[in-house]
């Protein structure tokens, strides 16, 4: 009787070790993944009429990544919802858009392999540089000199033209950011940021009148901040 109640309970037994085992083994498994890489966008851009998505990827070191992000920008005259901050708002604009890369070194100072994949909220350091370039389409005028013939003399009017034409902006920077990364799950993050920069602007001096105090036209210390919601690979 016995010898049956043990063949019977075997079975039991192998079916519940088959059960738990692979359930606690995949738990451990994702316990201890550690993720490498992250994608994110940040919302605000998107109140400036542009875009911006993030990628990073962990280096060698877990403490140590590499940012790096595609930013756009795009705006129609009387077909926007906002007054982007990189343009000015008496600017003659038909239309403008913009495009550029920036590449950030983050560094966790406390991030380490042991503790890293149990860590929901760290602080970092960041610094990078960026390249960007902007066209804006818009409306000028100039003189042009009409030609007439009165008594068999020639004679030059001036009238003004309205025509368009586009003013290039080619701007570098640098900036130097310290942060804080949340992470309420496994995969999601929320990444906030502020810090310091620099930009310096190249533009055709023969277009639109600019000074150093427009937007586009900038030159010197800027003030950056942002927030970045995306998720770990």
């Amino acid at each position: 009787m016995k010898r049956k109640e043990n063949m019977f309970l075997f079975p039991l037994l192998l079916t519940a070790v088959c059960i738990l085992f692979p359930r606690e083994a995949g738990a451990q498994n994702e316990t201890e993944k550690t993720f490498r890489h992250s994608l994110a966008v940040q919302p605000f851009y998107w109140l400036n009429n542009g875009f911006r998505i993030d990628y990073e990827r962990q280096l060698t070191n877990p403490s140590h990544w590499l940012q790096l992000s595609a930013i756009g920008y795009y705006v129609e005259d009387e077909n926007s919802l906002w007054n982007a901050w990189w343009m000015q708002s008496d600017f003659p604009l038909n239309e403008a858009w913009g495009a550029g890369l920036e590449v950030n070194y983050k560094y966790f100072p406390l991030r380490n392999r042991e503790y890293f994949p149990f860590r929901s909220r760290e602080v970092y350091v960041s610094g990078g540089l960026s390249s960007s370039h902007f066209n804006v389409n818009y409306n000028t005028e100039s003189i042009r000199y009409l030609s007439y013939v009165e008594n068999g003399l020639t004679y030059y009017e001036p009238q003004w033209e309205q025509y368009e034409t586009s003013q290039y902006f080619n701007r570098i920077g640098t900036n130097l950011c310290a942060g804080v990364q949340s992470r309420p799950t496994k995969r999601f993050l929320i990444d906030g940021y502020i810090g310091i920069g620099y930009i310096y602007s190249f533009y055709g001096k023969d277009k639109y009148p600019y000074n150093d105090s427009n937007k586009l036209s900038y030159r010197g210390l800027t003030l950056t901040a942002g927030l970045r919601i995306g998720f770990r690979l």
